[in-house]
């Protein structure tokens, strides 16, 4: 019987989880953008609180990702989204509260 680690690895190494995302989260948006004549589209994969840093957010998966659109001739950065916001459901009788920041791939063609 194999250990754990071996199967994480195995598992790592098949990039069955990449070419899912890249399946169902991506393909479709890429051919949509660039159908209707774009060059580039943006993917949502999360926010970044206050005091956290991009690249201390960033997922293994979400990194391959990249890596693997960057394999197939486009280019993907991970990047930050738009301005800085208080959610919601967060903010004060002032308006004010944590703040957080979109961020996503950039992929452009």
């Amino acid at each position: 019987m194999i250990t754990a680690k071996q199967a994480k690895q195995f598992y790592d190494d098949s990039g069955y989880e990449v070419e899912q995302f890249l399946t169902h989260s991506v393909e479709t948006e890429v051919m949509n953008a660039a159908k209707g004549g774009k060059r580039d589209v943006f993917i949502h994969l999360g926010s970044v609180n206050q005091f956290e840093y991009l690249d201390r957010t960033i997922t293994p998966l979400q990194q391959a990702v990249a890596d693997k659109l960057k394999t197939l001739g486009y280019r993907a950065d991970i990047k930050l989204d738009g301005d800085k916001y208080v959610p919601r459901g967060l903010a004060d009788d002032n308006g004010n509260g944590p703040t957080i920041q979109n961020y996503g791939i950039q992929i452009s063609w």
